[in-house]
């Protein structure tokens, strides 16, 4: 003998927002996870040199790169190394570090960014390091115009 409307088992579903609220926190925490992880680590502190024929980066080839920032001290000329914002004591620590990058990520270049007053012989000392730790692919960056002072 069922009366009036109004009872709570009428028989149609209610709609539950905690659980929607829920799943929507658990997929925005996954991309921004994600998202922050395709970042480049690059050093704002380096002046890179000046072509005019450097073309913008592509956004797209981040995920297939690791920055390997080389400033110039001019105080104790001295380069050092940087990788994902990591410094490195010797070149030994610094080759084992690219060694699992390139592990965890076979197809991955190095994008050498080198202070403008970094010397040549630097240049060449990075270089083999690289090519140490069994990097295959290796690209410069340069800037198309002068940075304002």
């Amino acid at each position: 003998m069922a009366g009036g409307g109004g009872s709570t088992e009428s028989g149609e579903p209610e709609f539950q927002i905690a659980p929607m609220i829920d799943v929507l926190l658990v997929l925005l925490i996954f991309f921004m996870s994600i998202t922050t992880a395709e970042i480049l680590k690059v050093d704002s502190t380096i002046t890179l040199p000046v072509s005019p024929n450097a073309k913008k980066h592509d956004p797209e080839m981040t995920k297939k790169e690791v920055a390997i920032n080389a400033r110039w001290d001019t105080k104790t000329s001295k380069a050092t190394f940087l990788v994902e914002d990591k410094s490195f004591a010797t070149p030994a620590e610094f080759v084992e570090y690219l060694k699992g990058r390139i592990t965890a990520k076979p197809n991955l270049r190095a994008l050498v960014r080198g202070d403008r007053l970094l010397p040549a012989t630097e240049v060449e000392r990075v270089m083999n390091m690289i090519g140490e730790a069994g990097f295959v692919d290796i690209a410069f960056s340069a800037s198309n115009k002068e940075k304002n002072q």
